[in-house]
């Protein structure tokens, strides 16, 4: 329950009954604790209150925060170094004599939203002539929306990578384009199908069809790995629920550091008014479209697609401030050697801020060039 002091109230009510000679004595003890501040962030110091009724001197304390660490005075503070899985048991054992009680509580723990050192998607825009984003996370031989995908993506300097997301069956965010993991694994099924334990049973296949150990990542896993390191563009259009993993991207601070994609106008609505740091990334194929979200507050980056990426819309882009985001070599067969990176040079051309492509590698080498 949250209280006007910001503070968390926990409350256990544990009922010890003791015999005697002289028939029964029931005593209550009331096992409660509160702590702030409100918002528990890494590297942070956590102050625990212990509100416990029926006490005497004799009673002992034991704190177990749920990382390994304990603690057994009245009113501990402690402080997270990691965030792990964002989610901590925190229990309060109370010990008098022969009564023992316990309450065990479940702390959210988070990661500021600005990272020492590193810009923010927007600031690196401005500072930035064109970023390269890696489709899929991918850039050859291995598996697309992987942990080793990202992984060597950020190892050779790409600066953001596109990802799927999906819900599986029981409610947790995974990497995965299509609605089934066919295509893209051993298994079969719809990723709904499949809780985030079975589905991460199953392995991915490389690009070229090869069975990798990799195994289907979970949001959360991406998030800590790519944090400080590299930009992510979420496609969650027609996936996956911004309203489930909004919170999950905050926890984590990235929300400064990712796109969220979706082609539809009323999530791009909802994206906008939930949170002025969420990035929403509309898709913007023409003229009517344009219109859809010409008058939207806080639009900062557009997707513009073969049929918009013309001098009029990127001028008119231009003029309000956006940023443009645009396909060269994505789920084509033709490469940058077959047409001498004449897509690539198209967007330095118009001013485009973002490609997405298969090829990213060679992308970053042209534009460096």
């Amino acid at each position: 329950m949250k209280l006007l002091n910001k503070f968390f109230y926990f409350l256990f009510v544990a009922i010890a009954v003791s015999c005697s000679s002289d028939g029964g004595d029931v005593q209550n003890l009331k096992v409660s604790f509160s702590y702030q501040p409100e918002d528990v962030l890494v590297g942070t110091t956590i102050n625990f209150t212990n509100n416990s009724e029926g006490i005497t001197e004799n009673t002992t304390y034991l704190w177990d925060f749920g990382d390994g660490s304990n603690a057994t005075t009245k009113n501990p503070s402690h402080t997270y170094t990691e965030i792990g899985d964002g989610l901590y048991d925190v229990s309060l054992t109370l010990k008098d004599g022969s009564r023992e009680v316990m309450f065990q509580e479940q702390l959210t723990v988070s990661l500021p939203n600005t990272i020492n050192g590193r810009l923010s998607l927007i600031d690196k825009l401005s500072d930035t002539k064109i970023l390269t984003c890696a489709h899929r996370a991918n850039n050859g031989g291995l598996p697309e929306n992987s942990i080793a995908a990202i992984n060597k993506a950020i190892a050779e300097g790409i600066a953001m990578v596109e990802i799927d997301i999906r819900e599986t069956k029981d409610g947790k965010l995974v990497l995965m384009h299509d609605a089934t993991i066919d295509r893209t694994t051993d298994g079969s099924g719809n990723v709904s199908d499949y809780t985030l334990q079975d589905i991460q049973e199953f392995k991915l296949y490389n690009d070229n069809g090869v069975l990798s150990n990799e195994k289907v990542p979970s949001l959360k896993e991406v998030l800590a790995i790519a944090r400080g390191k590299v930009y992510i563009d979420l496609d969650i259009s027609k996936k996956a629920s911004f309203e489930t993993i909004y919170p999950i991207v905050k926890q984590f601070g990235m929300l400064k550091q990712v796109l969220f994609y979706s082609s539809k106008l009323d999530v791009i609505k909802t994206m906008l008014n939930k949170d002025p740091e969420v990035i929403a990334m509309p898709i913007i194929d023409g003229e009517d479209r344009f219109s859809d979200y010409e008058n939207l507050q806080n639009i900062k980056v557009v997707h513009y697609t073969n049929d918009s990426f013309n001098q009029t819309l990127v001028d008119k882009a231009k003029a309000k401030g956006w940023y443009i985001f645009m396909n060269a070599y994505v789920n084509t067969n033709t490469t940058p050697d077959d047409d001498n990176y004449s897509q690539v040079d198209k967007v330095s051309i118009l001013a485009g801020n973002i490609i997405q492509t298969d090829y990213s590698v060679l992308v970053k080498k042209h534009l460096n060039n």
